[in-house]
């Protein structure tokens, strides 16, 4: 049993490291041309303030979970509440599956067919959450020692061919906010807004500390800052914007040939893959523990069953890139539903169950 919290903390962190590279760079290029320390610092603040928002709640109700704490509200609220939530998560997995699929038929597995890569993804991710959070909670634990170091060494050696001159201007006298509300800019929030809902849905067996938690937040703003500048810093804005994963060409000009490995954006990209499926994994089992709630009559395997054939039925059924681009543009209500609202309303009933407990204390 964690009583440390660190199992918590770790998997919160290699969630979010198996997104970060891949989609986020490009939106970010997309919705700005410069000044994009700016952007991702909002965002971070944003997600940070989230988060905290969240954990507080959870905590003052002693642990209770998510769900429970909607219900409480009244059956109606949860389901009003939680519903949106399902559909986020559902659209989440079908991206992520469809897009890292694109993404490895792109760098090395060019001969073999989309479905038979999403078929391997989605089906990992069908074991990870068939044996449960607890054992996800472990593999992050076993994930992170053993990608962290060489994902933090190919990092250093991406490097090699930045040049400095494009980091200037770092602040321009002419930069607006108008990049809020663009939809690149909004789409590149992907990254953040579901990477933290799962642990309101953690078993009691593992311990959430807010302090580790915001530590592990804190360790991603390097990690977000690094996948936008190094692509930055090595093409250029005019550049780094044409490629749809600027970070993976960023990996591949940097020419070692004392290594292994002839490519390391192969290395680099399955270190990456095996925190992306952890994410898949986790996701998954919260579709499950939803659908549990609502159907409880239902055995798990035989949901997680319907849940994870839907899902692949669904991701074979998107017809090309163009069309996923515009599916991240259409959810873009619900994923600041799930990235805002969701921890500001748990936050708001936590704090009244917090004063509720008060004054009943107080009366006895």
């Amino acid at each position: 049993m964690d009583k440390s919290g660190y199992q918590a903390a770790i998997l919160y962190v290699v969630c979010h490291m198996g997104l970060i590279f891949f989609l986020y760079p490009s939106d970010l290029f997309t919705a700005m041309d410069m000044g994009h320390w700016i952007g991702i610092g909002i965002s971070y603040a944003l997600h940070a303030a989230a988060l905290f928002l969240y954990l507080k709640g959870l905590a003052w109700t002693s642990r209770k979970n998510v769900i429970d704490m909607f219900r409480s509200a009244g059956a109606l609220f949860a389901w009003l509440l939680l519903v949106p939530v399902f559909v986020y998560f559902g659209i989440a997995i079908i991206i992520t599956l469809r897009a890292y699929s694109e993404m490895l038929t792109l760098v090395f597995l060019s001969s073999t067919p989309l479905w038979a890569i999403q078929l391997l993804l989605i089906g990992i991710a069908f074991l990870m959450a068939w044996q449960g959070m607890a054992s996800m909670a472990r593999t992050g634990v076993l994930l992170a020692i053993l990608f962290t170091f060489p994902i933090l060494f190919v990092l250093c050696l991406s490097f090699q061919n930045v040049d400095w001159y494009y980091l200037l201007p770092i602040i321009d006298h002419e930069q607006t906010f108008r990049f809020l509300i663009k939809p690149d800019f909004l789409v590149s929030l992907f990254v953040y807004a579901g990477g933290f809902f799962f642990l309101g849905l953690l078993p009691a067996s593992i311990h959430i500390s807010i302090k580790k938690m915001m530590l592990g937040c804190l360790l991603l703003l390097p990690m977000f800052l690094l996948s936008v500048y190094l692509p930055l810093l090595t093409f250029g804005q005019a550049t780094a914007e044409m490629y749809e994963f600027p970070m993976l060409m960023t990996i591949d000009t940097v020419n070692i040939t004392w290594l292994l490995f002839d490519r390391i954006t192969i290395f680099f990209l399955l270190s990456l893959m095996a925190f992306a499926l952890l994410y898949l994994g986790v996701t998954l089992w919260v579709l499950l523990t939803l659908t549990k709630r609502a159907v409880p009559v239902i055995p798990n395997i035989y949901l997680l069953i319907v849940l994870t054939a839907g899902l692949f039925a669904i991701s074979m059924a998107i017809p090309n890139w163009d069309f996923l681009k515009k599916l991240q543009g259409w959810i873009i209500p619900l994923r600041m539903y799930v990235f805002l609202v969701v921890p500001l309303i748990t936050f708001i009933i936590g704090w009244r169950h917090k004063h509720k407990t008060s004054r009943a204390t107080e009366v006895t």
